[in-house]
């Protein structure tokens, strides 16, 4: 029986040295559902925390689509990426490594198509349809340039200098900004057009963010 009690001390104890941090900085490097991560974090006490994060590089062909989307029937050339900085207070539950956060996005997200009509690439914007060599140019954004991001997540230290990081959470970017340019068609048409998109675009209210990072602390 004192060999157990021994034993299941000694394992409490290097759980609690496994997940405790000490205040100080990290600087990481991750994976994100927005593309390559570049982290920097300051561990104010034990509790609470500060990070910012530098996220971006899926672009369209990453998407899918190989660099083309449909969207309301039109087939666009598409070219753009995700990405932005998030600022994100970190409050953690006792001496876990269990995280909650929460801050802003700052969104530099931008999405841009074009299309020719033919007869065999017919585009109908709105009530016209179009197939004689006119274009349609379309762009696409968050909503909101500063959005509210919410995400859990968890600190795994690895010996004395390294940190190993999963993170769950969303991006509330309160949907997406259409601009669509067609001279060829009528105004009415066009303004037609942009709100099909965006009925056909109005699901995306939130974008979700998975993270893993990899940290050296100083």
């Amino acid at each position: 029986m004192k060999f157990m009690l021994t034993a299941a001390s000694a394992i409490a104890l290097m759980a609690s040295g496994a997940f405790a941090q000490d205040s100080g900085m990290r600087f990481g490097l991750g994976l994100s559902t927005l593309g390559a991560n570049l982290e920097g974090a300051y561990r104010i006490n034990q509790n609470w925390g500060v990070r910012g994060v530098l996220s971006g590089g899926i672009s369209t062909k990453n998407l899918g689509g190989g660099g083309t989307q449909t969207i309301d029937g039109v087939t666009y050339n598409t070219s753009g990426q995700l990405g932005g900085f998030a600022l994100l207070g970190d409050y953690y539950t006792g001496s876990s490594g269990f995280r909650v956060s929460g801050g802003a996005f700052v969104s530099n997200t931008n999405f841009s198509g074009s299309t020719t009509a033919s007869l065999s690439n017919p585009i109908t914007i709105g009530g016209t349809t179009l197939t004689g060599g006119q274009t349609a140019n379309a762009s696409v954004e968050f909503k909101r340039k500063i959005s509210p991001m919410l995400s859990v997540g968890y600190d795994w230290n690895i010996g004395r200098s390294f940190t190993l990081s999963g993170e769950v959470g969303a991006i509330g970017m309160g949907g997406l900004n259409v601009a669509l340019s067609a001279p060829a068609a009528p105004a009415d048409d066009v303004a037609s057009e942009i709100q099909n998109i965006n009925d056909e675009l109005s699901k995306f209210g939130v974008y979700p963010y998975i993270a893993i990072t990899a940290s050296y602390r100083f």
